[in-house]
């Protein structure tokens, strides 16, 4: 048996829109804080980056 959820279809003709829409409003936190976490993810690569090439006189 596997651990993983099985996958959902959004297009299911059983779902009521409230029940629809409450799985739209959960996807779309989920996405945003994943965009959050990445985008930090990305400027804190970016900071190390610039404060060693700082660091060494290779800065412009």
């Amino acid at each position: 048996m596997s651990d993983r959820m099985p996958r959902v279809e959004i297009t299911k003709s059983d779902w009521t829109p409230a029940e629809r829409a409450e799985f739209v409003r959960r996807r779309r936190g989920r996405n945003l804080l994943l965009l959050a976490a990445l985008g930090g993810f990305c400027l804190l690569i970016y900071a190390i980056a610039l404060v060693k090439l700082h660091e060494y006189g290779q800065m412009w």
